[in-house]
């Protein structure tokens, strides 16, 4: 089944992906921006995101959720608590 049809990622890769990443690091939380640049990729359009944090979830890995859009995979900086609120309280406003 494809969950990023902007990737064409399908959810045995992304699952294979989360456990891959759990296992390399056990300690470290899998994200989706991760995964995304484990399977060489980056989010476009986010629509998928739900559905690829439900297959981390899944996989029985460490995950958090959310993040400032792969922002952490992209530049292997790691986000605080303040960014991710800020970026929650932002969010909650457009919508």
């Amino acid at each position: 089944m494809i969950v990023c049809s902007c990737n064409v990622l399908s959810k045995a890769r992304v699952a294979a992906a989360a456990e891959s990443l759990g296992a390399a690091a056990p300690m470290r939380p899998v994200t989706p921006g991760r995964v995304f640049q484990a399977l060489g990729a980056r989010p476009q359009c986010g629509n998928c995101f739900a559905n690829i944090r439900r297959i981390i979830a899944d996989s029985g890995v460490t995950f958090t959720c959310p993040e400032p859009l792969a922002s952490v995979a992209v530049d292997g900086s790691e986000a605080t608590l303040l960014e991710i609120d800020v970026t929650f309280d932002l969010a909650s406003r457009r919508a």
